[in-house]
């Protein structure tokens, strides 16, 4: 089984990101021209939705509700376009420069129905761990008890807490396994139960492609935790670890106000934040979807230019 290049792959996706920008960008403005549209159409009804969620009143969320389901469904789809779009750039499957890109072929579908899949997968597995974390629980309760305590109990303990995190990592591995690969194997077209290859694929490749996902999802989650930790804590008193009902509401109040604060300001100075946006969302993007791509490549391509063997 080949390994995928660890170094190699984190450089092609880099390289493909910024790179090739413009064009990741061709696939995207279109679909995210649409998703953005019928939020700043609406953006009276969502500021007021969002005061009245703030002050506990979830009245208006049921009047928007036929709203916000079929536009989840409108922009699950045009994700799903998009990404499939970035890939057909990475696999070189569409050469030249992309101005626009607007297509809802096989492969979107089959990706959205791999995504359901995996959904109520995910869903049923992980009712599974804790299923299996409760009864492991259980088990180990039991025969501390049992133990008459000491160091036996000890003991007891540390293999019900190690016993206890293998059901979560095992979700978490067959997650990297199912996922990494499926975006490609469905944009080349591949035969097949498109999982399936995914899994098959990603073989002996788990701590590759995990170093893969820390290296292209990692910058962005750091991002993420200096906006939080440093814009919207910033400056919150923290309720103490046993704080009264009135403490917490008092939190609650300040990070609504705090949160109410934030996306008046976003939509005030909307000529930097909306290119802004687009601008990470590009990148994270293409580093995404091209590091899934170019590990594809690595995988299949010296397969598909290996000599055949003579009859």
């Amino acid at each position: 089984m080949r390994k995928i290049p660890v170094g190699a792959t984190i450089a092609q996706a880099y390289r493909f990101a910024f790179q090739d920008f413009f064009r990741i960008l061709g696939v995207m403005w279109p679909s995210m021209l649409l998703m953005w549209v019928p939020s700043i159409v609406m953006r009276p009804q969502m500021m007021a939705l969002s005061t009245q969620m703030a002050a506990q009143d979830f009245s208006g969320f049921r009047n928007l509700w036929p709203f916000f389901v079929v536009f989840y469904v409108l922009a699950f789809i045009l994700m799903l376009m998009q990404v499939i779009g970035i890939a057909q750039i990475a696999l070189d499957q569409r050469k030249g420069p992309v101005w626009f890109y607007f297509w809802l072929g096989r492969p979107v579908w089959r990706l959205a129905g791999s995504v359901l899949l995996l959904i109520v997968a995910a869903i049923i597995g992980w009712i599974l761990v804790m299923l299996a974390d409760a009864l492991l629980a259980f088990l180990m309760g039991l025969l501390g008890r049992l133990s008459g305590g000491g160091i036996p109990a000890a003991v007891l303990g540390f293999l019900a807490i190690v016993a206890m995190l293998v059901p979560p990592l095992a979700f978490f591995y067959c997650v990297v396994r199912l996922t990494f690969l499926l975006v490609p194997v469905v944009a080349a077209e591949e035969k097949g139960f498109a999982l399936g290859r995914s899994w098959i694929l990603g073989l002996r490749n788990f701590w590759r492609m995990f170093g893969i996902l820390l290296a292209t999802l990692g910058p962005f989650i750091l991002l993420e935790l200096a906006l939080v930790f440093g814009f919207m804590f910033r400056g919150l008193p923290f309720p103490p670890a046993h704080a009264s009902a009135a403490q917490k509401a008092a939190f609650q109040a300040a990070m609504n106000a705090r949160t109410l604060e934030m996306m008046n300001a976003m939509n005030h100075y909307w000529y930097i934040t909306y290119p802004l946006t687009i601008a990470v969302m590009v990148v994270f993007y293409g580093l995404c979807t091209g590091a899934q791509c170019f590990a594809y490549r690595a995988l299949i391509e010296p397969e598909a230019s290996a000599p055949v063997a003579a009859d």
